[in-house]
């Protein structure tokens, strides 16, 4: 494993952590949708795999415009060796989302 690879494994379980202890946290998560939370609770449990990225592009048009990590992981690369970065950056998103929500 290359240390890019070791830094985002790291950043995403600080990530995972960091969403879920946020105030905001249930709140936003009630408020998503049924394909959009199933996403969520998988990536809130471990990395992305090019599965979840083919979920993702299958996700409901509606909600691919409401939440911006579904297009962010359905435009994301498949190959595995990028997982951990797509993850990083998704989980990103969502942080922010979670940080934002109400405001």
């Amino acid at each position: 494993m290359n240390k890019a690879d070791l830094r985002d494994l790291i950043d995403n379980e600080l990530k995972r952590v960091k969403i879920k202890n946020h105030p905001n946290y249930a709140g936003w998560c009630q408020t998503l949708k049924p394909y959009s939370r199933q996403i969520v609770d998988f990536i809130l449990d471990e990395d992305l795999t090019p599965d979840y990225i083919i979920f993702a592009q299958d996700a409901p048009v509606d909600e691919k415009h409401e939440y911006q990590f579904l297009s962010i992981i359905s435009a994301g690369n498949p190959n595995a060796s990028s997982m951990s970065g797509l993850t990083n950056f998704t989980l990103g998103d969502i942080l922010l989302e979670v940080q934002n929500f109400g405001t």
